[in-house]
């Protein structure tokens, strides 16, 4: 049977039914409706896209006609029909491939339902809870970011203090020059930290940085400090040498 002819006998064979009833492609175009389904649908005739006379969203009438491809027996799901009106028309629908056509197809009928319908009512509530779900679960990841945040910025704050304290104690070249060595890997996170008022020697993975007056502080690290970090602790270095 060629679709020409499976169309047509869709037609006869539900042309008496009162619940709407369409053939529906696995893209979602509807191919043919009987004709309680276009008493109620605008623009049925068309060959429009079935997202386009339900109110859910595409991707959920996607998934819709994905599952009933799957499946020759009619299987249940919830869509809300524009009617002529502008009325929401909430069906349960009944759906399942249509074995008589070579093309994968649905055969969709739907049945309309009440506010207080059992299934419409467990389906509503296990879509509410999955959406309650993913929102705990999304806000549990933001907050569990912001608390790392928070510690960091808490860390690095008590170490900028420590390097503060040792700075302020120090009262010779040598004391600013430990009190670098002992505080700023900590604070930039690096393996080493050495201040030289003298120019600095050669080293395969040390940074120079120029710290007024007259010195330069060589780290040693993988990467680059953050600008800021890097910006406070040759202010603070700079400002120790300067006070001696």
């Amino acid at each position: 049977m060629n679709r020409d002819e499976a169309l047509r006998l869709f037609r006869k064979i539900t042309g008496l039914l009162t619940e709407p009833v369409l053939l529906v492609a696995a893209d979602t175009q509807v191919l043919a409706a009987n004709p309680a389904a276009v008493r109620l649908l605008p623009g049925v005739q068309d060959d429009p896209l079935l997202s386009s006379l339900v109110s859910e969203s595409v991707d959920d009438v996607a998934a819709c006609v994905r599952q009933w491809l799957r499946t020759g027996h009619p299987t249940p799901a919830g869509l809300t029909l524009h009617g002529y009106d502008g009325s929401r028309v909430r069906c349960r629908c009944f759906g399942a491939r249509a074995q008589w056509l070579a093309t994968p197809t649905v055969h969709l009928r739907a049945v309309r339902i009440d506010p207080g319908d059992r299934f419409l009512t467990l389906k509503e509530r296990v879509n509410a809870v999955e959406r309650e779900q993913t929102l705990r679960f999304r806000a549990t990841e933001e907050r569990n970011a912001l608390t790392t945040s928070l510690s960091a910025a808490h860390d690095r704050l008590e170490h900028l203090h420590a390097l503060v304290v040792a700075l302020a104690a120090a009262s010779t070249t040598t004391g600013v020059v430990q009190a670098v060595a002992e505080h700023v890997p900590t604070v930039l996170g690096c393996t080493g930290a050495d201040l030289h008022l003298t120019p600095v020697p050669p080293g395969p993975i040390r940074l120079r940085i120029p710290v007024p007056p007259d010195a330069a502080l060589a780290l040693t690290m993988d990467g680059t400090p953050p600008a800021e970090h890097l910006e406070s602790v040759t202010a603070l270095i700079g400002g120790a040498l300067k006070n001696l």
